[in-house]
């Protein structure tokens, strides 16, 4: 009796103990510890017409930008303020985001050394080791390849979608224009009575939500259907019998989610139905990776027009020109295509790519300053 007493007093112990450390250390303040923001690029195309503008808004991010609610909506105010200032936002604006702009809210309210200058790998160690308990059962619910990384958004999903609602339908509301909120991975997310629902245990999608000025989410959801190979270990892919169209003030608006733009599938979905405007959020990892040697389609079979002898001969940004949107939109009926690529300081995975627009049938290359700044570019419709 005894002995199963001091077994039990033993368990007691360590649990409080794991718990009093797993939870000290956790970021709730992100005040005075967090870089400035700066725009180092501002462009603009197009005259004011009235009809209103597209804006492609690449800020240059930070891992305490996810590391609290207060510090992500702190960061899309700021620039949202700044292209107030410029006087370029009114009720007929759409801002594009890139892609993975939510996914990275995985990381929020962790311990203080997950947003150190620290590896990804190393920061979902810590985040595993200090939610052992939930991580442990996504774990045994989980059924991707990557099990760690499906379980670790798994355990985060509510937290993230909460966040990534939350601060998108704040701002949207408060500046009045339609926000193409870049992309998030949750489990199996629809958009409903104009919120985000999830299944805690569905198979996780890359997602793009659409915020109309009212703060609701527009219904669909657009879902990645070509995830490249990093994302098929822990992502499920899409299948769109018909691409989301959604109606603003500035038009018609079809999102396609990074990879996507590069198949000419879904330039033949699009083509069914009129279009005025396409968003591509994206994200290339690597830093200096825009001027590598391109390998070629990663995750699904290489479209039949795409010539053999690119492959290892073009650079990745003019691989991206030719056979990304750019290169793709010239065969379809819209007039009007953005593609913006997630930058930052995240982890050490590096980041590149240059804005890229199709307006007037023209296709147009902004550089993104090499320097860690945001950038931001406008098209007046």
């Amino acid at each position: 009796m005894k002995k199963r007493y001091l077994l039990l007093s033993v368990l007691a112990f360590l649990w409080v103990a794991y718990l009093t450390i797993a939870s000290s250390g956790r970021v709730k303040t992100t005040e005075n510890i967090y870089p400035r923001y700066v725009i180092g690029h501002v462009k603009s195309y197009g005259m004011r017409t009235g009809h209103g503008n597209i804006i492609a808004l690449s800020p240059y991010l930070h891992t305490y930008d996810f590391s609290t609610r207060e510090s992500f909506r702190g960061m899309l105010h700021y620039y949202l303020s700044f292209a107030r200032q410029q006087g370029l936002l009114n009720d007929s604006t759409i801002v594009v985001l890139p892609e993975y702009i939510g996914t990275w809210l995985v990381a929020a309210n962790e311990k203080k050394s997950v947003y150190k200058d620290t590896s990804i790998h190393d920061a979902m160690q810590t985040m595993v080791l200090s939610n052992l308990f939930k991580f442990g059962y996504a774990y045994l619910t989980a059924d991707a390849k990557d099990k760690q990384a499906a379980a670790v958004f798994r355990m985060k999903s509510t937290a993230m979608r909460d966040i990534y609602q939350d601060a998108f339908a704040s701002v949207a509301k408060e500046f009045k224009v339609t926000l193409v909120a870049g992309s998030i991975v949750l489990p199996e997310p629809t958009a409903a009575d104009g919120q985000i629902k999830i299944k805690r245990n569905g198979r996780l999608y890359n997602a793009t939500a659409v915020f109309g000025p009212d703060g609701r989410v527009l219904s669909p959801l657009t879902l990645k259907e070509f995830p490249i190979q990093e994302e098929q270990a822990f992502t499920a892919a899409a299948a769109l019998q018909k691409w989301p169209v959604y109606t603003t003030p500035a038009g018609r608006l079809a999102v396609a989610i990074c990879a996507d733009a590069w198949y000419p599938e879904v330039y033949r979905k699009l083509g069914q139905q009129q279009i005025d405007i396409l968003a591509v959020p994206s994200f290339v990892g690597g830093d200096s990776a825009w001027t590598k040697r391109w390998n070629g389609y990663n995750g699904a079979p290489t479209p039949t027009d795409v010539e053999n002898a690119d492959i290892g001969t073009l650079t990745e940004r003019e691989a991206w020109l030719k056979y990304g949107m750019t290169g793709r939109i010239s065969g379809t009926n819209i007039p009007v295509g953005v593609n913006v690529f997630l930058r930052g300081d995240l982890w050490k995975m590096g980041s590149d790519g240059h804005t890229l627009l199709w307006h007037q049938a023209q296709p147009q290359e902004t550089i993104t300053p090499a320097n860690a700044t945001g950038s931001l570019v406008n098209i007046w419709l």
